[in-house]
C-alpha cells in the first residue's frame, strides 16, 4: 500500500525587499535588478507553474513586494493561494525595536487585508529570527501559525520562546560561561519548521556579500 506523503509548499517573495533588508544588495543596483526580476518574472512563473499542476501553496510576502508588485501579488491571492505575512522590507525582527516590529506587522496586516480580503494566519520572519517580541505580537493579531523556529525539520510543533543560553567569554573564567542551554516555554502558535535544509535559497541563490555557498551538484 502507497503511503500518503503530505507536504506544504511555501513561496517567500523577498523579491527587492530582500536585498533591502537582508542580502546586502540595497546600494547595488543589480541586485536590486534581481529583485524586480524576482517580482515581475519569477513570481509569475511560479504561479503558472502551480496552476499547470492544480497545486495550492502559501506565499508569504514583505509588505515591499505588495506595494512595489501589485498586480503580480494580486493575481497570486485571486488563484486561491494564501497570503501570508513576512516583514514589510524583510527587516530582521531581532534587530528592530518593540515599536518598529510592531509598526512593521500591523502594515504588513493592513496591506495583505487589502490585497486579498482576508487577515493573514501565516507568518515568516525574515531570515528566520524571531524576537522576544515576536510570538506574542502574533498571538495578538491572531495569528494561527509561524514557519521560522529550527527545533524540528518537517514536523510541527509549538513555538517555543525564552531560550535563555551563555556566550563564551574568554576574558572571564571558563566556570562563567560552562552553563547548558535552559528551554524556555511553549506558546498557542504552530510551528512549520524552519530549516535551512529543506530551503532551496543557500544552495541556488548568488550573494556578493557572504562567502560562496555549496552549490546543488549531480550525484556521481
Amino acid at each position: 500500500m502507497s503511503k500518503d506523503i503530505q507536504i506544504c509548499l511555501g513561496v517567500d517573495v523577498d523579491a527587492v525587499a530582500g536585498w533591502l533588508g537582508s542580502y546586502g544588495g540595497e546600494d547595488s543596483p543589480n541586485d536590486i535588478q534581481r529583485g524586480v526580476f524576482a517580482g515581475e518574472v519569477g513570481a509569475p512563473r511560479l504561479l503558472r507553474l502551480f496552476e499547470r499542476y492544480e497545486l495550492r501553496t502559501s506565499w508569504f510576502v514583505p509588505g515591499h513586494s505588495i506595494e512595489t508588485f501589485p498586480d503580480q501579488i494580486r493575481e497570486v491571492a485571486d488563484a486561491g493561494h494564501e497570503i501570508g505575512a513576512h516583514g514589510y522590507s524583510h527587516e530582521n525582527p531581532i534587530a528592530m525595536s518593540p515599536k518598529q516590529e510592531r509598526d512593521v506587522l500591523a502594515k504588513s496586516i493592513e496591506l495583505i487585508e487589502e490585497l486579498s480580503g482576508r487577515r493573514p494566519r501565516g507568518y515568516v520572519a525574515p531570515w528566520w529570527e524571531l524576537s522576544e517580541n515576536t510570538a506574542s505580537l502574533l498571538l495578538e493579531n491572531g495569528f494561527s501559525y509561524d514557519h521560522s523556529q529550527n527545533y524540528n525539520d518537517f514536523t510541527p510543533f509549538y513555538a517555543r520562546v525564552g531560550d535563555s543560553w551563555t556566550k563564551i567569554d574568554y576574558r572571564k573564567d571558563a566556570a562563567e560561561w560552562m552553563r547548558p542551554l535552559v528551554r524556555g516555554r511553549e506558546v498557542d502558535l504552530v510551528e512549520f519548521c524552519g530549516n535551512w535544509y529543506v530551503d532551496d535559497l543557500p544552495p541556488m541563490m548568488f550573494v556578493k556579500q557572504v562567502p560562496e555557498q555549496p552549490r546543488l551538484r549531480q550525484p556521481a
